[in-house]
């Protein structure tokens, strides 16, 4: 019985089910299993003995953190936003997949806001956080919990380094000059904005790019900036914002969409008007999120090169214990390609 007992448990462990909750008494497990108390004991033992767990100073069993000692396998949380988009799918299969290769399983938990309890619940279950932000100012109290002094985490498509913790920003903002310089080169010289994505900094980064990059070329184009509320839809809202602009008339002959679900409602706005995306009217997005190629007409885009190099390097500075963070705080590649698909 206590091998069954540890058997089960350790798949638990190994899963990252105890990462938001503690284990539970070894009364408690005796009665859930349905084995006796000290079958679950000699269990619990044998688990320790392996380096997954450890008894705190209340005699209780706990998970066994990264900095606590020798680990042979480690739990690292995805901590997501309950309005997850296309982009986010793939951060999380770019993590499960550099986790394949290393001692360690990644769970990934969604949380609502950043007063969210199971923030804290993360921070203090798994070895290590990837953190994907909600666009919402982050309270100065959470961002002294998450610099590495205090827990191995690490933001992912945003740069929080501002706050002082490492940073995957696997697209940045300045290479949308090389989208825009593609439309000049087709012939356009007036060239809107779409933006429908919740408000937050790499959003309006995207934007000042192609202000900056209009002004430098004396291009025209009219900025349609309606940022849907956290947990709306950015299609639904960009297809009712390019109706209403394509009844009014339009003089822009390209549209620069911050992201691919505003091209995609922009797209389906066109098509009910009978005008063909790309034929018609230009439109492009600034990040492909896996989607680009698979729309009808495909999307031209910028796509983002595989994070893995990044995934790999903060994962083991996680299985070290998370301390002493060194190099730069913000990873991002040199290239961002160009995708031109019509």
């Amino acid at each position: 019985d206590y091998k069954k007992v540890a058997s089960l448990v350790r798949r638990r462990i190994l899963h990252g089910s105890y990462a938001l909750k503690p284990i539970p008494s070894e009364r408690l497990l005796a009665t859930e299993i349905g084995v006796n108390y000290m079958s679950v004991r000699r269990g619990l033992k044998l688990l320790e003995a392996e380096g997954l767990i450890r008894r705190n100073s209340s005699g209780r069993m706990e998970i066994k953190r990264a900095r606590q000692g020798n680990k042979k396998h480690f739990n690292i949380g995805l901590l997501m936003p309950t309005c997850t988009s296309a982009s986010m799918g793939v951060w999380r299969v770019a993590i499960e997949k550099a986790c394949t290769g290393l001692p360690c399983s990644i769970r990934p938990v969604l949380f609502l806001h950043w007063d969210d309890p199971i923030l804290t619940s993360a921070l203090e279950g798994f070895d290590g956080v990837f953190l994907s932000p909600i666009p919402q100012p982050l309270p100065e109290s959470l961002a002294e919990r998450l610099r590495p002094s205090r827990n191995p985490v690490v933001v992912i498509d945003h740069d929080f380094t501002s706050h002082g913790i490492p940073s995957i920003q696997i697209f940045p903002p300045a290479f949308i000059h090389r989208l825009l310089d593609h439309l000049e080169k087709l012939g356009h010289r007036n060239i809107g904005c779409l933006n429908t994505q919740p408000d937050n900094p790499e959003i309006r980064d995207r934007i000042n790019q192609w202000r900056y990059w209009k002004e430098a070329h004396a291009v025209t184009g009219r900025l349609a900036d309606h940022p849907v509320p956290v947990h709306d839809n950015p299609i639904l809202k960009a297809h009712r914002v390019m109706t209403e602009l394509l009844s009014g008339g339009m003089p822009e002959t390209a549209w620069f969409c911050t992201t691919t679900p505003a091209a995609i409602g922009a797209m389906s706005a066109m098509l009910d008007q009978r005008l063909q995306p790309g034929r018609d009217i230009a439109i492009c997005s600034a990040n492909g999120e896996g989607l680009a190629s698979m729309l009808n007409p495909p999307l031209t885009a910028l796509e983002a090169k595989d994070p893995a190099p990044f995934i790999t390097r903060c994962l083991e500075w996680m299985m070290e214990g998370g301390q002493n963070w060194k190099g730069p705080l913000l990873m991002r590649p040199s290239e961002v390609p160009l995708v031109v698909r019509a």
